[in-house]
């Protein structure tokens, strides 16, 4: 058997070596702890870009849309280019993909100022005679491509498509407009839309 000197150095012994097993063994758990820490914070940062990095992204951002301003602009531009029209009688080119693309439009031929001869009709005779009195209208003669054959009358001027201003007349009877081409005669009257010529009007 044991002395009790001997049993208390025994004890002391195996409290001694609990204590380093623990001890041990927590320098071992947090060494783990601390690499495994160590490697995470390493991969991170590498999938983190650097600050440099950053700046050149943002850089190449900012020209980038940029770039894509400047293209719709310029986009904008061409098409409010090629669809102003302000005169009827202008062609215009637009200049997509450098291509001249010819846009037909209605064309003025020529313009005048035709007098107009003034008659009062006479009717229990059934005749007329001329008026003293005088007065003119502006006429002007347009060209459509779809060979458009019409006029349209308003208060002081007159648009005719589809035939020569040099071959027609003026005659008012009674206060009544009337063409006069051909030797056929056509009533005119005021209207916000083109008419077209009676059917054998200009044969």
């Amino acid at each position: 058997m044991f002395t009790r000197r001997e049993k208390q150095n025994l004890l002391y012994l195996g409290i001694g070596v609990v204590t380093g097993i623990a001890i041990t063994s927590l320098i071992a758990y947090f060494s783990v702890i601390s690499a495994f820490t160590r490697e995470n914070i390493v991969k991170i940062y590498n999938v983190l870009p650097s600050a440099d990095t950053a700046k050149i992204i943002a850089e190449h951002t900012a020209s980038y849309k940029k770039e894509q301003v400047v293209k719709t602009l310029n986009q904008t531009v061409l098409d409010t280019s090629t669809n102003s029209e302000t005169e009827p009688m202008a062609k215009k080119d637009s200049v997509p993909n450098e291509k001249s693309i010819a846009i037909k439009t209605d064309i003025k031929i020529k313009e005048s100022i035709i007098s107009i001869t003034y008659f009062v009709r006479d009717t229990l005779n059934d005749t007329k005679s001329i008026a003293p009195k005088k007065g003119e209208l502006q006429v002007e003669q347009w060209e459509n491509p779809t060979n458009f054959a019409g006029y349209r009358k308003m208060q002081n001027k007159l648009i005719v498509y589809g035939i020569d201003i040099d071959d027609i007349e003026l005659e008012s009877v009674d206060d009544n407009l009337f063409l006069i081409f051909n030797n056929k005669k056509l009533p005119l009257k005021d209207s916000d839309s083109f008419l077209r010529y009676p059917l054998g009007f200009l044969k």
